[in-house]
């Protein structure tokens, strides 16, 4: 298992003279990924979320080694790693397309790469004792800083400890050996087991279905023991029965590994319902870090606001003012709603002076609700879900869509007129300028490209 600390990391690719006289014209960012910061925890589940474009694959593809980093550091477990090599990473990549070989059964294609590994184990003597001998990468390391020594006084401390470990044998000499046969069938067995597909392990990936080829891959991955599991938007080739089943399986593989798991997703669902923490993205920026629960509830920007959740959240642009004990709202159709200010989460003090606001007033539809007197509207569209019903709605005197979710199935049919009303503590309300909340929301991060 890893920590990994990401620190004012950037990605830009090579760009030709057409592209950079564009990006200058239309101010575009010639950056994939902006000053990103994150802090993982070891034994974490952490799911980049966004829309395609967004920059989360290029920032796990950096993560694994794969994509070099333009600017910033990246630290595994404490150590810094923007020049390891992916190879000695110890990391575990699943990708979108499973990438198994054809020709190869499930068990050839969970062994293989450990048949290519070389790991490093004691040199013994004939007695089978370890053999000790200087410590070679401690003294490659110490004659690199002492080129760099700028003082006579440094260079003669570094030399020192040179000479210490020169004449010290007190290191195990180690040698790059294969995996033997029988490690091999005991790491890809174990694995097997874990995933419940050791009656696969003869068959070749034309012979399975997508959710046990999806299984195979995770194999592969998990018989190297890695301290990173880094998953690739894994399930968008399945169909939506399977997606959900492999969803609940990769959430029960990371509790019995317990290793740092790094989930990118489009789908905020997945993202919902797998991550210990979402981090939301936006043109290669982070727009939000947080608990699923946290972001649902208490979105920073108009951005979030509208892509976590479905139905997506109805946002309607309103004229607002607050005064000491009452807030009046302003519907686009003109109708006005008041609501004591207790009922709101607390403001920035900006926006309780009383003056009328331009803001967007965001509200999701589980929390409109059907009733006798309030707002009219017209309804437009009724979804039956099943367990819930959507209706979709006008209001009245103006072209503003909205939806409301129903718990329980609707008698409603397209034409109806109804009133509504708005719960004031569910109540999103964003700067219209800046897009972001006007709430002030207790222990949130708001800026992460400080």
């Amino acid at each position: 298992m890893a920590s990994i600390s990401l620190r004012h990391i950037y990605k830009a690719y090579p760009r030709g003279k057409i592209e950079k006289k564009k990006e200058q014209e239309q101010n575009i960012s010639p950056f994939a990924v902006r000053d990103f910061n994150l802090e993982i925890e070891d034994g974490e589940f952490v799911v980049l979320v966004g829309p395609s474009g967004c920059g989360k694959s290029t920032t796990l593809r950096m993560i694994a080694g794969l994509e070099d980093i333009s600017g910033g550091e990246l630290y595994i477990d404490d150590i810094l790693s923007n020049n390891i090599d992916a190879s000695k990473r110890n990391i575990a990549m699943v990708f979108q397309n499973y990438a198994l070989y054809p020709h190869m059964t499930s068990y050839g294609n969970m062994s293989y790469g450990l048949k290519l590994r070389k790991i490093a184990k004691p040199v013994l003597d004939k007695e089978g004792n370890p053999v000790y001998g200087r410590d070679e990468e401690a003294i490659k390391e110490l004659k690199k800083e002492l080129k760099k020594a700028t003082t006579a006084e440094q260079a003669s401390e570094i030399k020192a400890k040179i000479t210490e470990l020169e004449n010290k044998c007190d290191t195990p000499k180690m040698k790059l050996v294969h995996y033997s046969k029988e490690e091999i069938d005991e790491k890809v067995q174990r694995a097997a087991e874990v995933l419940d597909i050791k009656h696969l392990l003869d068959r070749k990936p034309n012979e399975m279905s997508g959710g046990q080829r999806q299984r195979v891959a995770l194999g592969r991955a998990l018989v190297r023991d890695p301290k990173v599991f880094l998953l690739d938007e894994p399930l968008s080739n399945l169909d939506a029965k399977l997606r959900a089943s492999m969803r609940n399986e990769i959430v029960k593989l990371h509790e019995r590994v317990k290793t740092t798991f790094v989930y990118v997703t489009h789908d905020q669902i997945e993202a919902m319902t797998m991550g210990d923490r979402i981090v939301v993205m936006k043109d290669g920026l982070i727009q939000q870090v947080g608990a699923p629960s946290e972001i649902y509830d208490n979105p920073l920007n108009l951005f979030v606001a509208g892509f976590i959740g479905t139905p997506q959240m109805n946002f309607f642009d309103v004229d607002f003012a607050a005064g000491v004990k009452e807030v009046t709202i302003k519907l686009p159709n003109g109708k006005k709603v008041e609501y004591p200010l207790k009922d709101f989460n607390e403001m920035f003090e900006q926006y309780i002076d009383g003056n009328i606001k331009s803001l967007v007033l965001g509200i999701r539809g589980e929390h409109i609700a059907i009733s006798d007197s309030g707002v009219e509207a017209v309804v437009t569209f009724v979804e039956i879900l099943g367990n819930t019903t959507n209706v979709l709605c006008k209001l009245k005197d103006s072209d503003v869509e909205f939806s409301i979710s129903v718990q329980e199935r609707s008698t409603l049919v397209q034409g109806d007129e109804i009133h509504i009303g708005f719960l004031p503590k569910n109540i999103h309300l964003f700067d219209k300028e800046t897009g972001e909340t006007v709430y002030k929301y207790e222990n949130i991060v708001r800026n992460y490209h400080e």
